[in-house]
């Protein structure tokens, strides 16, 4: 028996991952309108229809379209988000949500949903609360060794890294790179923003990530997705070149991914431990 996730988009005009359980089909954000979505999802054995939860890291645009919400409520999906983005959501769609009793909220403890278990972790990012997830698919036969979502981040702090230990597959951002992002021509206020600790990790930064992670005496994650590649200051190329020199180092047999997007990833398979 096995669970299955699969990024259906990433990067600055939209964010979502699906993670299929042999029980329940679950959203993380929904940075895409609801047709795209629809396309998305279409040849992944979900849909809207079969939908049970989504779960929502932050409220930047591009994880979170409002439009959304009405078919959560017209599908009778439960919602999950932090409790200062439902404080923010009391208006339209999101009072329906809280009437058809959809609306769930979450703090900084592990919380359920639709049978896959959360555990929240605060990261530095721009638009507080942002949350990447730790999660673990919880099935009648066992459960998986742990997957992790860690999608906007201008730093990963030494508490974050060690949320990432022992996982079976990490979806981590790799934004921009650097000398790149410096000669953009974008304005100097955006550079620093992405550039900052509030902004987005680089293939630099992600890279030593995962260096810590092969050489932190833990089982090695078996793939790494990489998200959030910069369409102007990243080449996917750069991104996958970052990462696989860490991996030969360590001589670890980790397998990387880089998504787009303008496309749908990889379905990705991870076994259930019994």
């Amino acid at each position: 028996m096995s669970v299955f996730f699969c990024v259906l988009g990433s990067g600055s005009r939209g964010n979502a991952a699906l993670l299929v359980t042999p029980d329940a089909h679950v959203l993380i954000d929904i940075g895409f309108q609801p047709d795209e979505l629809a396309a998305r999802l279409d040849g992944t054995g979900a849909s809207w229809e079969s939908l049970d939860a989504v779960v929502l890291t932050h409220l930047h645009n591009d994880h979170f379209k409002r439009r959304c919400l009405k078919k959560c409520v017209e599908h009778g999906i439960a919602f999950f988000c932090h409790a200062d983005h439902a404080e923010q959501l009391k208006v339209g769609a999101a009072r329906k949500l809280r009437e058809a009793g959809l609306l769930r909220t979450y703090s900084h403890e592990s919380f359920d949903a639709a049978g896959v278990r959360f555990t929240p972790v605060p990261v530095p990012h721009d638009c507080p609360p942002t949350f990447g997830f730790r999660i673990e698919a919880l099935c009648a036969r066992g459960r998986v060794r742990g997957l992790g979502y860690f999608a906007d981040l201008g730093e990963c702090l030494p508490a974050t890294v060690g949320q990432m230990h022992g996982l079976d597959l990490l979806a981590l951002e790799f934004n921009h790179d650097e000398e790149l992002e410096r000669a953009s021509g974008r304005s100097p206020f955006l550079i620093q923003r992405v550039l900052g600790p509030e902004g987005h990790l680089s293939n630099r930064q992600a890279a030593e990530v995962l260096r810590q992670l092969l050489t932190g005496g833990h089982p090695p994650p078996r793939t790494l997705v990489q998200m959030h590649l910069s369409l102007d200051c990243n080449r996917a190329e750069l991104a996958y070149r970052a990462a696989l020199e860490v991996v030969q180092e360590a001589g670890a047999p980790t397998q990387v991914f880089s998504t787009r997007q303008d496309r749908r990833g990889t379905m990705h398979r991870v076994d259930v431990e019994e």
